[in-house]
């Protein structure tokens, strides 16, 4: 979640071969790459420098960088990540018990499905608060956005939530079970990661009365957007 994303960089995409590795004859191919690290970039945290996607526009691996570079290779799970890219958010489906999830799981848990194969499904930009802790300290690769919100929310369908920021409010207003829209970057800023989108209140939602615990959270959180305005 702290990862962060690279900073404004020309993008490149480009074909590339084969890979030698003879392990990988029988998986999908890999022949565009997209990367988009800037040069000479000082990275404190983590950073998405790039993606690939095979031929079969679904099997998705990312490039991450950490003083060295990774690939995460997402196989099963590709179409989640890959379908970021394209503004969407896909999860998966029990045929068998109709119990839904974003985030995807391959296969169902519950203990009469017998690991019971999932289907995709598209989800729609909606989800609920289903809890919610407010930051005052972080990585330094978020340092400059303190204090935020990070929220677990559940889709509207999934039966489970997923962790984002929350946006677009001060964080002693957000509430249990408020209504939420998921809110994507522009598409020429997205790596195919969960941060490529955020929650935000649904439209014409407003923050309920202040009470005594909201009150103390301002309290705890005011001073640290006097901090933040030190940063260089």
């Amino acid at each position: 979640m702290a990862a962060k994303k690279a900073k404004t960089a020309r993008r490149e995409t480009k074909e590339v071969k084969d890979p030698k590795d003879k392990a990988f004859d029988k998986g999908p191919g890999f022949h565009r790459q997209t990367w988009f690290r800037p040069e000479g970039v000082d990275e404190p945290g983590l950073a998405f420098v790039g993606y690939e996607i095979a031929d079969n526009d679904e099997n998705f691996n990312q490039f991450l960088h950490y003083d060295q570079l990774y690939t995460i290779r997402h196989g099963q799970n590709s179409r989640f990540f890959r379908n970021l890219l394209k503004g969407k958010l896909m999860g998966t489906k029990c045929p068998k018990c109709g119990a839904a999830w974003v985030p995807p799981r391959t296969n169902c848990w519950d203990i009469d499905c017998d690991l019971q194969e999932t289907k995709w499904v598209e989800f729609p930009l909606k989800a609920k608060v289903h809890t919610w802790t407010v930051a005052g300290w972080s990585g330094r690769s978020s340092l400059k956005k303190l204090p935020f919100v990070l929220a677990y929310a559940k889709i509207e369908g999934s039966t489970v939530a997923i962790a984002n920021y929350l946006q677009g409010i001060k964080p002693w207003e957000a509430e249990f079970d408020m209504p939420l829209k998921v809110v994507f970057v522009p598409e020429n800023e997205r790596v195919g990661a969960v941060t490529d989108f955020h929650f935000e209140p649904a439209d014409g939602w407003k923050p309920g009365p202040m009470t005594p615990e909201k009150e103390r959270i301002k309290k705890l959180v005011e001073p640290i957007y006097e901090w933040v305005k030190t940063l260089k």
